[in-house]
Parts: structure tokens; C-alpha cells; sequence
């Protein structure tokens, strides 16, 4: 980076198409960033300026999309709104879990209802996937359509608690704007730049990445010993519902079963 010099061909051709965003840029710079302002707007393309913009501001707020990162197609890329990474799971991550995601998360997934904008046939490859490393005995104390997410939310306080928060992210019902809002979405929800508005996302993405690491928690603690793990967290689960909700704890008894698994 070189300080002083006057801007590049580059800036200038950005400055002269994109006048409007330029400037909307600069603003954003010197409300969030003022003490880098001689820093970001010294770099001699627009997207060195947008890509040290993006690294200074995660540095004090919270992290932006990777395009940002060299692969920005203009000003207009950060001006438009805020370009926040969605945390929230998505119809298609959903029905990729059997085969994208860990191991601890198929295995939460499994125990819990499906989400409400879709049904159970949606859960069957999720069983199917568990029963690599879970014994189908066990598989088959989970009711047919998986517990209930009040039975999840029984709980909140508990060692287990990170199963309550992953039946929350799963229905993108956790109150956290982050990890309510999927990949689908995202751009048509996006927020405007305002100084409040940015502080109070920071104060959302903290919070977001708490919830995810006590689901992240259990899911690696699962995955140390699936089995053992796996049924201890069962007959917790049974437990509390039992206590909970006066509902007897599931079981093997009839009219429950694992579709199709071999």
C-alpha cells in the first residue's frame, strides 16, 4: 500500500461510474472506521479499499461475506447493505445433512422432529446416516417423528442444553438475526448501513456464536463415543420429558419404527 499518492486509474474510473457508491463508501469508512481512514482509502483499487475496509471492520464488529475479499464487483457490493454471513440452516442444508455434516449433528437432527416446512420423510437418509456409527436398537427408541421440540427445550440448563439450541436453529425460531436467517434469504432482508444498526449486530453475533458453540459442544461429545453418547443423551432426554411433560419416555413399543433403514 502506498500512503499520499494520488488515486489510481483504477479508483478513478470506480469514483467515475459509481460516483454515488463512492462516496456512500467513504461515509462508511469515517462513521465506522475513522482512524483507518488514511489506511483504507490509500489502497489503489477498489478492491484493495473494499477488502481492508472488510478486514478492519471485522476486526471491531463482526465478520462480512468472503466476496468482500478481492472478488467485490464495485462499491456497490458493500453500500447496498450490510453483507452479513446467514448462519441460519436452509431447506437445502437441511436435506444435505445425511451427507455434508458432521457426524454429532446428524445424530441431534435425528432425535428431533423435523422442521415444520417439511415432513418426516425428510429425516429417514438423516437415520440412515446415524446408523453407520449408532446401533438401529437404539435408533429405534426415537418416536417416528422424532422429539418434540418442547422436549428439547426441557433442556435449557442442563449439560444436553445444545440440543435445545440446535432445535431452535433448525426452525430458524432463535431469536438471533444471524442464525435466523438462511443463505435464501438473506439478500432480500439486507439492512442498512446505519451506525446503530451495526452495533447491534455486533452485539447479535456474539451472542449467535455462543448458541452455535454449545451445539457445536454436544455434537463433539457425541462424536467421541457414539453409542455410549448417544444413549445417555436418549435416556436424558426420556427422562425430563417424563418429568417435564407427564408423557412416558419413548420406546421400542409398536407403531414405533425407523423407515428404511437396512
Amino acid at each position: 500500500m502506498t500512503l499520499g499518492r494520488p488515486p489510481s486509474l483504477s479508483v478513478l474510473i470506480a469514483r467515475m461510474g459509481e460516483a454515488e457508491d463512492y462516496e456512500r463508501f467513504v461515509a462508511l469508512v469515517r462513521e465506522l472506521l475513522p482512524e483507518r481512514e488514511q489506511e483504507i482509502l490509500g489502497w489503489l483499487s477498489p478492491n484493495e479499499q473494499i477488502a481492508a475496509f472488510a478486514s478492519h471492520f471485522e476486526d471491531r464488529y463482526f465478520p462480512l461475506q468472503d466476496r468482500l475479499r478481492g472478488l467485490a464487483d464495485g462499491y456497490s457490493d458493500v453500500t447496498r447493505g450490510i453483507p452479513v454471513i446467514p448462519l441460519g440452516i436452509s431447506c437445502d442444508d437441511y436435506h444435505l445433512m445425511a451427507s455434508d455434516w458432521r457426524l454429532g449433528l446428524q445424530l441431534m437432527t435425528y432425535l428431533l422432529a423435523a422442521p415444520n416446512w417439511t415432513d418426516n420423510a425428510a429425516r429417514v437418509p438423516i437415520g440412515e446416516a446415524c446408523a453407520e456409527d449408532v446401533p438401529e436398537d437404539l435408533l429405534r427408541r426415537v418416536p417416528e417423528g422424532g422429539f418434540p421440540r418442547e422436549a428439547a427445550r426441557l433442556l435449557r440448563g442442563t449439560p444436553h442444553e445444545g440440543l435445545a439450541h440446535w432445535a431452535d436453529m433448525l426452525e430458524c425460531d432463535t431469536g438471533n438475526y444471524f442464525l435466523d436467517l438462511s443463505g435464501e434469504y438473506w439478500w432480500e432482508d439486507m439492512l442498512d448501513w446505519e451506525k446503530g444498526v451495526v452495533e447491534a449486530l455486533t452485539q447479535e453475533w456474539r451472542q449467535a456464536e455462543a448458541i452455535h458453540a454449545k451445539a457445536i459442544a454436544l455434537a463433539k461429545w457425541l462424536e467421541e463415543d457414539p453409542p455410549a453418547h448417544f444413549q445417555e443423551l436418549l435416556n436424558f432426554i426420556e427422562g425430563r420429558q417424563h418429568e417435564g411433560l407427564g408423557i412416558p419416555p419413548a420406546s421400542g413399543a409398536e407403531g414405533i419404527s425407523l423407515p428404511r433403514l437396512p
